[in-house]
């Protein structure tokens, strides 16, 4: 079962693993508290008139901070519900931990930094001529 691209590790014990979700919890919390952030500061830029932004811009920026809060909450609470249960963890871990994934996904990038390299020296290219 795929987990997602941010879902992998490579902790082969449940100690580990747990060291990873704590410190992937920051990173959602700091997600949580930036997309909150950011909403509340185009809403009151919007509401104080302090600057211009269209309505359907203003729709796209509080809707993507609200939607980045919203899932940083989700996946917080469901690594600090795994944290507590030491069973649903060891099985997490074991689903997320694939030597097989790890070397596809390795390719994977290599392939795309390939395929990036050559767009960006092809866009440099043409736009040269420009």
């Amino acid at each position: 079962m795929n987990r997602g691209i941010f879902c992998q590790t490579t902790a082969t014990t449940n100690e580990e693993y747990r060291k990873e979700l704590k410190k992937k919890n920051g990173w959602l919390l700091f997600a949580l508290l930036g997309g909150a952030v950011a909403a509340v500061v185009i809403l009151i830029i919007e509401i104080k008139g302090i600057g211009e932004i269209a309505d359907y811009m203003l729709g796209v920026y509080c809707g993507a901070c609200a939607g980045i809060s919203f899932a940083s909450l989700i996946l917080l609470v469901k690594n600090m519900l795994l944290l507590k249960n030491e069973e649903k963890l060891k099985q997490s871990r074991i689903e997320n931990y694939d030597e097989r994934n790890a070397e596809i996904r390795n390719k994977a990038v290599v392939a795309a930094i390939r395929v990036m390299l050559i767009c960006c020296l092809v866009i440099a290219l043409v736009g040269g001529l420009y």
